[in-house]
């Protein structure tokens, strides 16, 4: 593994996402209540942690938690009311795994480690390619239908990450894989080259305000 925790995999950065789904009533929730659960044989944990959590967040800040089981119950049922797409029946089974994988005598978590020249060729520009000469004046309207319900209408986040002034802006074909593949909750967008590069001028043209 290459990247620090501070270096999040480039497919962090988010590009589309579905339509927010509303959060589960408390009576859903309780079913949290970890102290009867069992993971159970069929049950994927890395699978739901992908699902349910990476959309969000990274792998590396999942990995250095060390919890008890009753907070771990904490975290996700906390998580759902904040439109975590998990579905009641495994949340009980997602505390259970989490308690067990990331537990409270887990012992130190050790971070990955890169030389200063491996993180700099991480967010090195690229030639933008087959998406380069894009048009931010109709990437502006593409990115408005395709991704500003998850990413916010000026591209500072929401749901999804904020976009602004991001290294992955300047690494075309990385930019592009995300939004064809999708990741965890965030479903792939097909667009074209061409559409993949206006959205792509479009995003260069905001920045973050002074402080």
């Amino acid at each position: 593994m290459r990247r620090l925790a501070w270096l999040a995999p480039v497919a962090s950065l988010l590009v589309a996402c579905p339509k927010e789904q509303p959060a589960h009533t408390d009576a859903a929730i309780a079913i949290a209540d970890a102290g009867d659960a069992s993971s159970g044989p069929s049950f994927d944990g890395e699978a739901m942690v992908a699902s349910a959590c990476l959309s969000c967040h990274s792998p590396e800040m999942i990995a250095q938690q060390r919890l008890t089981q009753a907070q771990w119950n904490k975290v996700v049922t906390k998580m759902v009311t904040w439109g975590a797409t998990l579905e009641p029946a495994d949340v009980a089974p997602l505390v259970a795994y989490l308690s067990t994988k990331h537990a409270l005598d887990g012992g130190a978590y050790a971070p990955a480690t890169l030389s200063a020249a491996q993180a700099a060729e991480e967010i090195a520009p690229q030639d933008d390619g087959p998406f380069a000469n894009g048009d931010a004046a109709r990437g502006r309207p593409i990115y408005v239908d395709k991704c500003s319900g998850c990413h916010g209408a000026e591209a500072r986040g929401h749901i999804g990450v904020l976009l602004v002034d991001r290294p992955m802006l300047r690494r075309a074909s990385d930019f592009a894989r995300v939004v064809r593949r999708g990741r965890g909750k965030m479903t792939p967008v097909p667009l074209s080259d061409a559409e993949m590069g206006d959205v792509l001028a479009y995003l260069r043209t905001l920045v973050n305000p002074a402080p």
